[in-house]
C-alpha cells in the first residue's frame, strides 16, 4: 500500500493521528486494569499490553491511509472527515483483533479495544479539525495558497470562478483567467491575461503552479496541445467537465492490442453482492433504529391522534427501483384531504402545528424505515416521488429515469448537500446520479452522519 505524497499538513495529521491512538490504547488500558472501574486478577496486564501500541498505530495509519485521509483534499466537510476516522478506526479495531489472535497474545481484552476504537475516533478528530481550523485561517489570510490559472470564461469557468471566490478557505489564489474567445478584461472579477493561442507565453509570464481547465465542449479539441506544454513544466493542472447529461461515470483504464483505452465503470450496486451489503447494512441500521425510536414512535402517533383528527400514518404512492409503485409510510403532519402534488411552502396552511415541527426536524420520516425492512426502500438513496411528476420529470430532465436503477432512500446524497424540498430539481438530479455511480459503504455512512447533525436544520424543511 502506498502512501500518499504528504503537504505539511498531512504530516502533522500523521503525526498526531498516531499520537492520539497510543495515547487512547494507554488510556483503554487505565481504564480496564487500573482504573478500578473494571475487576482485575493482574493489574500488571497493563504493561504487556503497552508492548502492543506500535502494532495499534500501524494498523490506524493504514487504515486511515485507505480511507484517503492522507490524500491532499480541498473542501472535505468536518463531517465527511468524522465518518472516515469512524469506518478507519472500525477497520483498524478488526485488523488489531485478528493480529492479536493470530500471535496469540495473552488475555486479550475486548473492553480494551472498545475504549480504545471510542477514545481514538473522538482524540483524531478534534485534533484533525483543530488542525483543519489553523489551515484554512491560514490559507485566508493568503499563506500556504496554492497560486492557480483558470482557462475558460464560458459558464463553466464562471460557476468555478465564483466558487473559488466564495470559498478562500479552500487555498486557491486565481492570478489569471485564459480566455477561449472574445472576453472582458475580466471575469467574475478576475482579470484576462491572455487567449488560449498565447498559452504557453501566459505559462512562462504567470508562473502558476496549477491550471484548471474550465472549457466548453466545443472547445475540448484545443485542450492537447496545452497539455503537452505543461509536460515538461512541472505545473499540476485538472480538468472541469461540463459534460453533465453526457459522460460523468468514472472511467476505468485498460490496454487493448498495446493500446491504452478507456471504459466506463460498471455502477457499483449493479453488482449483486454490493446490492447485498447494502441490503444487510439497510435492515440491520433500520431494526436498530425502530428499537432505539420506539419511545419517540409511541409519543409522536400519540401526539398525531390527538393534535387533529384523521390517521396517524400517511400512506403515498412512491416510485422506486425499477419503476416499480410502493406505498410510503409517514407521520401524518397536514389536515386530512389537504395533500397535493405541490411541494409544502413555508407557513403552509395545510400543514398542522405539530405537523411543522415534525417536518422541520424529519420525525415524519421515521415509519419509513418499515419501508426499508420490506425491501421497499434504502436508508439512502434518491428520494422517490409520486408516479405523476416521474411521468413528467423523465420527459423534461436528462438521465431522470437513472435514478430509479437503486432504491430509493429516506435520505441521499443531494438532500444532505443543500438540495431538499422545493430546491432545483435539476442539481438533485445531479446528485443522484453522482451517488448512484460512486456508492460504497462509506459514502452511506457519511451521508447517514450528515444527515443527523445536518438536516434537522435545514431551511428547506417546511
Amino acid at each position: 500500500m502506498k502512501f500518499h505524497a504528504f503537504s505539511i499538513f498531512g504530516s502533522l495529521s500523521f503525526l498526531t493521528d498516531g499520537l492520539c491512538v497510543a495515547l487512547s490504547f494507554h488510556a483503554a488500558n487505565w481504564v480496564r486494569f487500573s482504573s478500578g472501574w473494571f475487576e482485575t486478577e493482574s493489574p500488571t496486564l497493563y504493561w504487556s499490553y503497552s508492548l502492543f501500541t506500535l502494532t495499534v498505530v500501524t494498523a490506524h495509519w493504514l487504515a486511515f491511509n485507505y480511507m484517503g485521509l492522507y490524500r491532499k483534499r480541498r473542501g472535505l466537510s468536518t463531517v465527511d472527515e468524522f465518518s472516515k476516522v469512524l469506518l478507519g478506526a472500525l477497520v483498524a479495531t478488526v485488523l488489531v483483533v485478528l493480529v492479536s489472535f493470530l500471535v496469540k497474545f495473552l488475555g486479550f481484552s475486548r473492553v480494551v479495544m472498545a475504549f480504545s476504537a471510542v477514545f481514538s475516533v473522538l482524540s483524531v478528530w478534534v485534533t484533525r479539525s483543530t488542525l483543519r481550523r489553523v489551515q484554512l485561517e491560514l490559507r485566508r489570510r493568503g499563506i500556504g495558497v496554492t497560486l492557480v490559472l483558470v482557462v475558460g470564461t464560458g459558464e463553466t469557468a464562471r460557476v468555478l470562478l465564483q466558487r473559488l471566490k466564495g470559498n478562500p478557505g479552500l487555498g486557491y489564489r486565481v492570478i489569471g483567467v485564459v480566455s477561449e474567445g472574445r472576453s472582458s478584461r475580466s471575469v467574475e472579477g478576475y482579470e484576462v491575461v491572455g487567449p488560449l493561442e498565447r498559452f504557453s507565453g501566459i505559462l512562462s509570464r504567470c508562473h502558476p503552479e496549477e491550471v484548471i481547465f474550465a472549457l466548453p465542449a466545443s472547445a475540448h479539441g484545443r485542450l492537447i496541445p496545452m497539455l503537452v506544454s505543461l509536460q515538461d513544466t512541472g505545473v499540476r493542472y485538472k480538468i472541469v467537465s461540463d459534460l453533465f447529461g453526457l459522460i460523468t461515470r468514472p472511467v476505468a483504464s485498460d490496454v487493448l492490442l498495446n493500446m491504452p483505452v478507456f471504459e466506463m465503470k460498471e455502477a457499483p450496486l449493479n453488482a449483486w453482492h454490493n446490492r447485498a451489503l447494502k441490503r444487510v447494512f439497510d435492515v440491520v441500521w433500520a431494526v436498530l433504529g425502530l428499537a432505539l425510536l420506539s419511545p419517540f414512535l409511541l409519543a409522536i402517533a400519540l401526539g398525531v391522534r390527538i393534535s387533529s383528527p384523521g390517521p396517524i400514518l400517511f400512506r403515498q404512492k412512491r416510485v422506486g427501483r425499477d419503476g416499480k409503485v410502493f406505498e410510503m409510510l409517514k407521520f401524518r403532519s397536514m389536515r386530512p384531504g389537504s395533500e397535493t402534488l405541490a411541494f409544502t411552502a413555508k407557513d403552509d396552511p395545510r400543514v398542522t402545528r405539530l405537523g411543522s415541527f415534525l417536518r422541520r426536524t424529519s420525525l415524519d420520516e421515521i415509519p419509513q424505515l418499515f419501508n426499508v425492512i420490506k425491501g421497499e426502500m434504502s436508508l439512502v438513496g434518491p428520494r422517490p416521488e409520486v408516479p405523476g411528476l416521474v411521468d413528467k420529470f423523465e420527459k423534461e430532465i436528462p438521465r431522470y429515469f437513472e435514478r430509479h436503477q437503486v432504491k430509493s432512500g429516506i435520505t441521499g446524497w443531494a438532500q444532505v448537500n443543500g438540495f431538499r424540498g422545493n430546491t432545483s430539481l435539476l442539481e438533485r438530479v445531479k446528485y443522484d446520479i453522482d451517488y448512484i455511480e460512486n456508492w460504497s459503504l462509506g459514502l452511506d455512512l457519511r451521508i447517514l452522519l450528515r444527515t443527523v447533525l445536518d438536516i434537522l436544520e435545514h431551511e428547506h424543511a417546511y
